[in-house]
């Protein structure tokens, strides 16, 4: 009596089942490692998003802070250039004024 795989009724052998139950294994582990992974990935997306949300809500005050500051460090900047270049015309001034009361002293003299 020879098994007929396309004979519901007859009967299965040992190794024919360890065979199907093997490849059912197989499947089994597939899918159950696709479905494990896109659940990491769903929890880790979620991780993410959360310690993005919480690095914004600790920084955001900070940057707004630098932000302020490098402001006031710009003026200042700009406010020394500024003063350094009135600095100069003075200097220029004076050395024109120098100039000057050296010729009316000695012209008096």
């Amino acid at each position: 009596m020879e098994n007929d795989p396309d004979n519901a009724n007859a009967p299965v052998t040992k190794a024919e089942l360890k065979a199907e139950f093997g490849k059912f294994e197989e499947r089994l582990d597939k899918k159950l490692d696709k479905l494990l992974s896109e659940q990491a990935n769903v929890i880790l997306e979620a991780v993410g998003e959360t310690m993005e949300k919480k690095l914004d809500e600790k920084f955001d005050p900070v940057i707004t802070k630098l932000d302020g500051i490098l402001k006031g460090v710009e003026a200042l900047q700009q406010e020394n250039t500024v003063g350094a270049e009135q600095l100069r015309r003075h200097e220029d001034q004076l050395q024109k004024h120098e100039a000057r009361i050296a010729k009316l002293e000695t012209a008096s003299a």
